[in-house]
């Protein structure tokens, strides 16, 4: 650790993302399906981003709004080092990286800032001292306009109750050791798993152990090791109840309005009756949200909140949604109805939403357009505009066209897109994201998928022989190892079957996605 750091990891940098949550259109889709009347935006509007990281949300979100003003934040010089220069190389012009702390941020002196439309943190509110979150609240009620929103994501409270034992362990452990703090983490994970083996019973479970090592689809390898210790190292590290972080923004005139995880709005989707009914008998205000997250044992948040919340009347919502679009974001093969939720399980009725899935498989429609449908319009049951919207995107089905149906790649959007997918190319990284400025939004695309793109992008045709020749290519150069369930491709066949089918399957599903939302 240094002493600008304040105690946060720093020595490496913080792992490249998108979150899609962080876009402007979920945002404002969030705050009508709650009935919460969300910014008038047109093209142009005030979007900052807190504790940018590398910048990748920031420049996606710069690039499918061009006409929108970015602002983005991090004190890691390393991290605005890197996202200036993307930006710079993309031609870039309306995003602007800055080096600054949470203190420095309220300066004049160090920053002239605008007000924001929009405002999010990703992974910063819970992992810096509560003084840190002091600043980030001054700093919200100076520069969030009347009517702004306000988005972070943070480790929930009593979610984490099992956990703090073993973090304040990996913490205490790594900071005998001078390492890398991706090194300090397993060394310290290592120790407390002795412990646990030795029949320490505060430690969790063998279970939790061999899920903290198995990494994810996201994080594997190396990666995990950094996400680890960006996770569990940083000294200021605490998970919060929702009760106190709402009365602490409440400072900043900001009220709390829903979820960005957009199916935690639908009661009936998280709770069971029992607990619904429970719920009722708790007055609307952070003590229920709080009593939400005990009943279900929520370790994560992702919380919305408006600086002078103004609820909408219901024709007047469902008017703003009738003209919201919405694209579909996976093969019609792989939509589904049957849906694995919070309360259990969930079924979606396919006489309503197999026509849905159609429509937007052909084009993206707005939400007017779908519930217009012949198979929806006046049928009794069918679904709501808010429970289309609600359901598709939070089930990851589609993703929000918040400003028309039509929008097309711009040069700096289709640079952006092209260094990062060939980044992976290149064996710099496993996955890439690209910008959909169709959705204001982005996209995240597997190794597979950004070679395609890579192949597209460096004038190979649009032809599966073409595409197929060009991913093989950078196989034989060992450019990135073929994985299958976690494990390297060893047999030539093996690998050469798996990749032809990987590369007809991005040609007949992926490709016309992109081309659909302007990434391409």
């Amino acid at each position: 650790m240094t002493s600008w750091a304040s105690g946060y990891v720093s020595d490496i940098e913080y792992l490249p993302g998108m979150y899609v949550e962080q876009a402007p259109g979920h945002l404002i889709l969030a705050c009508l399906i709650n009935g919460i009347e969300p910014p008038l935006l047109g093209d142009t509007f005030d979007y900052c981003e807190l504790g940018c990281g590398q910048g990748v949300t920031a420049n996606v979100v710069a690039a499918s709004n061009p006409a929108a003003r970015v602002v983005a934040v991090d004190f890691n010089p390393a991290h605005i080092a890197r996202a200036g220069g993307v930006a710079r190389a993309a031609g870039l012009d309306n995003v602007e990286f800055l080096e600054l702390s949470f203190e420095e941020m309220l300066d004049p002196e160090k920053a002239e800032l605008p007000a924001f439309d929009m405002v999010t943190l990703h992974g910063v509110w819970s992992w810096v001292s509560a003084e840190h979150r002091a600043a980030i609240t001054t700093f919200l009620a100076r520069r969030v306009k009347p009517g702004g929103i306000v988005s972070l994501s943070y480790n929930a409270m009593p979610g984490w109750t099992a956990i703090l034992p073993l973090q304040r362990l990996m913490l205490e452990h790594a900071a005998l050791s001078h390492e890398r703090s991706d090194v300090q983490v397993l060394r310290a994970l290592d120790f407390a798993e002795t412990l646990q083996k030795a029949g320490s019973g505060v430690l969790g479970s063998p279970t939790l152990f061999e899920q903290l090592r198995a990494g994810s689809a996201k994080h594997a390898g190396d990666e995990h090791a950094v996400y680890l210790a960006h996770e569990y190292l940083n000294a200021n590290w605490q998970p919060l109840y929702h009760m106190d972080t709402a009365r602490l923004l409440g400072e900043a005139k900001l009220t709390y309005v829903g979820s960005a995880t957009l199916t935690e709005n639908f009661p009936d989707l998280v709770f069971n009756p029992a607990q619904r009914d429970i719920l009722a008998t708790v007055p609307a205000g952070p003590l229920r949200e709080s009593v939400k997250d005990y009943l279900v044992n929520r370790p994560f948040r992702r919380d919305i909140f408006v600086r002078g919340a103004r609820r909408m009347p219901d024709a007047l919502r469902d008017a703003r949604l009738r003209d919201f679009g919405l694209a579909l974001s996976v093969p019609l093969s792989d939509t589904k109805t049957a849906l694995d939720v919070p309360a259990g399980k969930a079924q979606l009725e396919a006489r309503f939403y197999r026509p849905v899935f159609e429509a937007l498989a052909a084009r993206p429609h707005t939400l007017g357009e779908l519930v217009d449908l012949p198979e929806l319009r006046g049928q009794a049951g069918s679904p709501s505009l808010v429970e289309l919207a609600g359901i598709l995107i939070g089930t990851a089905q589609a993703l929000p066209v918040p400003f028309g149906l039509s929008a097309g790649a711009g040069a700096a959007s289709l640079e952006l897109n092209r260094a990062a997918v060939r980044e992976v190319a290149e064996k710099r990284a496993k996955s890439a994201v690209v910008a959909a400025p169709l959705t204001g939004s982005g996209l995240t695309l597997t190794t597979m998928e950004a070679l395609v793109y890579d192949g597209l992008a460096r004038g190979v045709p649009a032809e599966q022989p073409a595409l197929l020749a060009h991913v093989e290519a950078c196989m034989a150069a060992d450019a990135v190892p073929l994985m299958r369930d976690g494990k390297r491709m060893e047999s030539a066949e093996e690998a050469r079957a798996a990749v032809t089918e990987g590369v007809q399957w991005c040609f007949e599903n992926r490709l016309p996605m992109w081309r659909q939302m302007g990434a391409i």
